[in-house]
């Protein structure tokens, strides 16, 4: 009962976290001319305080949000992720050639500080996504339905992109389906971080997105 009660007021907070990033873009995006990338960074911003009202208010059972694990976890989590990540990087330049793309490989990216720092904000979105919300939904749903969870992770996440049009909020929930099956063969976020990463920094290489 106590995890249930601890589920939903993740959830609320949840809710009210992801309201007030709506009702945000919906002002900024109708009074001012602001670069995509900023509603990124406002995510991740909110994400911080949602992340401390969660210390506060909720108890933060790491091992079962996938942050601390063993080493024969993290090891299989990783190796998974890896797998994902490197699966959809060899099948990129196939994307090219079949949507009229140069399949050319370039490390150097123009653009979004994001694309930068990408290691640091894939591995933070995965916590958010899967030791918070997906961990959440596991609990309200008293964990008999984990796919139901995962998908309503995935659209949650993908509510969270509605800055960057309808294409990248199916792509952002696409990942997180994905990812989430990972956390919820491993448990364990680190995988989920590292599939995340190839999935969203190596289309950039190709000139994916950009």
């Amino acid at each position: 009962m106590e995890a249930r009660r601890s589920g939903t007021r993740t959830l609320l907070l949840l809710v009210i976290t992801l309201t007030l990033y709506l009702l945000l873009w919906q002002s900024l995006a109708a009074s001012t001319d602001l670069p995509v990338y900023f509603y990124g960074r406002l995510i991740e911003l909110l994400a911080v305080f949602l992340f401390a009202a969660l210390a506060l208010s909720t108890p933060m059972r790491f091992e079962e949000m996938g942050i601390l694990v063993s080493r024969a976890t993290l090891w299989r989590s990783l190796a998974l992720g890896g797998g994902v990540g490197l699966l959809f990087v060899a099948l990129l330049p196939i994307i090219c050639f079949f949507s009229g793309r140069d399949p050319s490989f370039s490390w150097h990216i123009v653009g979004d500080i994001s694309r930068v720092t990408y290691f640091v904000v894939a591995p933070f979105q995965e916590i958010l996504a899967k030791s918070v919300m997906l961990y959440s939904f596991e609990l309200v749903l008293d964990r008999r339905h984990p796919h139901a969870a995962n998908l309503l992770c995935a659209l949650t996440f993908a509510a969270f992109h509605v800055a960057y049009g309808i294409e990248m909020m199916l792509a952002a929930g696409a990942l997180s389906l994905v990812t989430g099956w990972i956390f919820l063969k491993q448990r364990a976020v680190w995988g989920c971080a590292i599939a995340h990463f190839c999935c969203g920094f190596f289309p950039l290489c190709f000139g994916i997105g950009s």
